[in-house]
């Protein structure tokens, strides 16, 4: 069975706008087709609830996050899994000199995903170490297009 995806904070916010960029992720992913739905750190959520306040959003936005909200599994932060997750990847980042190390918000995510066994979605060049490392499964993903970067 293929692992679930979990999609960061930045495929989230493409999905509230309905963009070109989040149909082109849907029609490579079939996030709202497949019976599996995906997951999101409860982090993300947190991140576009902030987002959506300090933008101002209009009741169309904001039905947008929460029919996502009610469309995904969270994946919620107080796992212990979740938790030692975060640590070793923290400590990893830190001590390769990852920029990751200084995104805490981006460290939840990676974290979420690594203890959910899920294929990260996101468009962060952050998360570019860890891809093709054992244990990792994450696809870049262009914030132009919404395609998979090489």
């Amino acid at each position: 069975m293929p692992a679930p995806y979990l999609l960061d904070t930045s495929v989230v916010l493409h999905w509230t706008r309905n963009s070109p960029q989040a149909q082109a992720i849907d029609a490579n992913f079939q996030l709202s087709s497949s019976a599996m739905r995906p997951l999101v750190c409860e982090v993300s959520l947190g991140e576009m609830l902030a987002f959506s306040l300090s933008r101002n959003w209009g009741a169309q936005r904001l039905r947008r996050l929460a029919e996502l909200e009610r469309h995904v599994v969270v994946v919620h932060i107080s796992d212990p899994g979740v938790r030692r997750a975060y640590a070793e990847l923290s400590t990893l980042a830190q001590s390769s000199g990852w920029s990751l190390f200084h995104g805490k918000n981006d460290l939840w995510v990676g974290a979420a995903a690594h203890a959910a066994d899920a294929h990260l979605l996101t468009m962060d060049t952050d998360f570019l170490p860890l891809r093709g490392r054992a244990g990792w499964q994450i696809t870049i993903l262009d914030d132009k297009t919404g395609l998979p970067r090489p």
